[in-house]
């Protein structure tokens, strides 16, 4: 019994791929967490990546759940711009939150980026706001290339 749909699975698996390269490559340079302990450091580096991966999910499907007509086994603009502003959306309030939660701080390299009078970082942002688009779109393009393969 497969619980996983394959297309899932490769959106996870790209989804893994790109937070994992971008996490490590921000952290090292916009996130002021150099006085932690390595332990500490390490287990919340992939807890956001594997959280990331939950979020990517979640935008997928709700992005697909308010545009049923979108495909995203075939790629559609209308999908993949709702997935962009859901994104969007996402990024800008969960950075807010997380800001306010105090869950971590900046370095002075971080560029930021002010809605509605509240200032977040511009790298988590982008990140969240792009990478969703990029897993599906990925995950697509793999799953098209194996279908043209096999068929």
């Amino acid at each position: 019994m497969n619980i996983i749909h394959y297309h899932t699975k490769c959106i996870i698996l790209w989804a893994f791929i790109l937070h994992t390269i971008w996490e490590f490559g921000q952290c090292l340079f916009l996130y002021d967490m150099w006085d932690w302990p390595f332990w500490e450091a390490t287990l919340w580096m992939w807890g956001a990546i594997f959280g990331d991966i939950l979020i990517v999910l979640a935008l997928w499907k709700v992005a697909t759940t308010l545009v049923p007509s979108a495909r995203f086994e075939s790629p559609e603009f209308k999908g993949y711009l709702m997935l962009l502003t859901l994104s969007f959306v996402a990024s800008f309030c969960l950075e807010w939150v997380a800001l306010y939660l105090n869950l971590w701080q900046y370095t002075p390299a971080m560029p930021f980026i002010i809605l509605f009078g509240h200032e977040v970082g511009l790298s988590p942002v982008l990140q969240i706001t792009f990478l969703p688009a990029a897993s599906v779109w990925l995950a697509n393009r793999f799953n098209n290339q194996q279908r043209s393969l096999s068929g």
